[in-house]
């Protein structure tokens, strides 16, 4: 049997959206938020790829404190950062234009409560307060190449994240050590070569 992986590239770059979903006890002080992504995956063999990325929700933590500025108080923002570190195997399959994969690794998470600067006022502070900690991440992919020589690709990713955090309060999220669980969807743009 033949299998559709035959072609070989070794950068793999992908940008995606989707939404960062809290899930379990973590829902009391998160919510679903947008999520951005992008990464990059060097593929060793046909079968095995190391991944390195980037993620970033928007709002997930319902910051709703004000910063004091010159010209009176300012709405802050949050910001969550996810950044996974870790491997995949390709799954054989038949179908030439179809990719399918699973992999893991540690991931670091940070939170981070913000507020922005403009021309008419400056804060004392960009990342007034941030809490982070790490742990582990699973995740599975389906791709469709566009093209035949395996450039481009659409597809969609599952990945389900675990990790503590510790730190000072971020909106929602409390002052204590947490154990938080994402259950993230992207929908991505790839390029192979």
């Amino acid at each position: 049997m033949a299998f559709g992986q035959d072609d070989v590239h070794h950068h793999n770059i992908f940008a995606g959206i989707g939404p960062g979903i809290p899930v379990g006890s973590a829902n009391n002080y998160l919510s679903t938020a947008p999520m951005v992504r992008v990464g990059y995956g060097y593929r060793f063999n046909r079968y095995f790829q190391a991944d390195a990325g980037f993620q970033m929700a928007f709002g997930a933590a319902n910051n709703q404190n004000a910063v004091q500025t010159d010209l009176g108080p300012v709405q802050g923002g949050d910001h969550e950062f996810m950044i996974p570190l870790g491997g995949r195997i390709i799954i054989p399959q038949p179908f030439k234009r179809i990719e399918l994969s699973a992999g893991g690794g540690a991931i670091y998470l940070h939170y981070s409560e913000t507020a922005p600067s403009n021309y008419y006022y400056s804060v004392n502070c960009y990342s007034c307060t941030s809490r982070g900690g790490w742990g582990g991440y699973g995740l599975g992919t389906v791709e469709y190449f566009l093209d035949e020589n395996h450039n481009f690709h659409v597809g969609t990713t599952f990945q389900f994240v675990s990790a503590s955090t510790n730190g000072q309060a971020v909106g929602n999220v409390p002052a204590v050590k947490t154990t938080d669980h994402w259950a993230n969807l992207s929908f991505e743009f790839g390029l192979s070569f």
